[in-house]
């Protein structure tokens, strides 16, 4: 998909420059690379399956951890540090991580999701998982290598990983909530909807950081946090048509103008970001990266309406 920023242009002042959107677009396929060498032989060796899954899984997982490569590429350079081979192996597991856990709670039912709630609970309460399947046999094992890489009780990653799972956990406890939900004014449930997700994707790049970097400061948390509730908010416009498939409400669905509320979204937090971060390689790294993350979500948004196309449509 093309994502010459045009839409941008006309109502923001700043843009990536070009330099910064040829990098996207130059380390775009190297990472795909990299993240297919370093799981290909995991999935082989404990999830065949997932490799010739009719739903196109494994090609998406690999496209999500690609674009996990990118944004942790940026949150290290950010930092003045090096995205060396091992922050980058730390980045991909991470990716695979989040999809195989984004499976967990959206794609086996209600029952299926509590449960995994509970177990995962449990994970990180005593170290206990309870293998149940070769998906499952897939999550515990890098699980077990990306938390091999860092020292899981180090406060602020340990910190990290908890409100994350707590994040989780509260959009899990919403969904079972849904008659008291629309007895909410719209205002307030809007609002719920809204903190819902972004608390799940800006807790989850607070943690890729944690495990990226040996400090986060206040305000690099601060910052970094909103381009993680940036990414969530365009990930469910891209999504619309396959949650509301899955009778799924979020805050981007729910709203009766979604693209003129994403594009409000977009402009305020890029402008946070822009002053908020210095000027640097890492920041216009970033910024490249979602903006060419918006502009592409825009057009898979309008491709879903026009083709219905499922779940596991997979784009770059």
């Amino acid at each position: 998909m093309a994502w010459e920023p045009h839409a941008a242009r006309k109502t923001l002042g700043w843009q990536p420059p070009a330099a910064a959107r040829e990098r996207v677009d130059s380390l775009m396929p190297v990472y795909r690379r990299f993240v297919a060498s370093t799981l290909e032989p995991i999935v082989k060796a404990y999830y065949p399956a997932l490799l010739e899954n009719a739903g196109n899984e494994y090609r998406k997982m690999v496209e999500l951890s690609t674009k996990m490569m990118l944004v942790g590429h940026a949150c290290t350079e950010i930092a003045d540090y090096p995205y060396d081979e091992r922050r980058q192996r730390i980045t991909c597991l991470f990716g695979c991580c989040c999809f195989l856990a984004d499976s967990f709670l959206d794609d086996f039912g209600e029952e299926a999701t509590r449960a995994y709630v509970k177990r995962l609970e449990r994970l990180f309460a005593t170290g206990w998982f309870e293998v149940g399947n070769e998906r499952e046999t897939l999550f515990y094992i890098v699980v077990s290598r990306l938390f091999a890489e860092r020292d899981i009780l180090e406060p602020t990653l340990r910190q990290a990983i908890l409100r994350l799972f707590e994040a989780q956990r509260r959009d899990v406890e919403m969904r079972g909530l849904e008659a008291e939900m629309k007895a909410l004014p719209r205002a307030r449930r809007l609002a719920r909807l809204k903190r819902l997700a972004r608390d799940r994707s800006g807790h989850a790049i607070i943690l890729l950081a944690a495990f990226l970097l040996p400090n986060l400061s206040l305000d690099y948390i601060r910052h970094i946090f909103v381009a993680g509730a940036l990414i969530m908010f365009i990930d469910d416009h891209g999504d619309c048509y396959a949650d509301r498939a899955d009778r799924r409400v979020t805050y981007m669905n729910a709203l009766g103008r979604p693209e003129q509320a994403l594009r409000r979204i977009f402009f305020s937090h890029i402008e946070k970001l822009m002053q908020g971060l210095r000027p640097a390689a890492g920041r216009d790294l970033l910024i490249a990266f979602l903006t060419r993350y918006y502009v592409t979500r825009l057009q898979k948004h309008r491709e879903q309406r026009r083709l219905r196309g499922p779940a596991w449509a997979v784009y770059e």
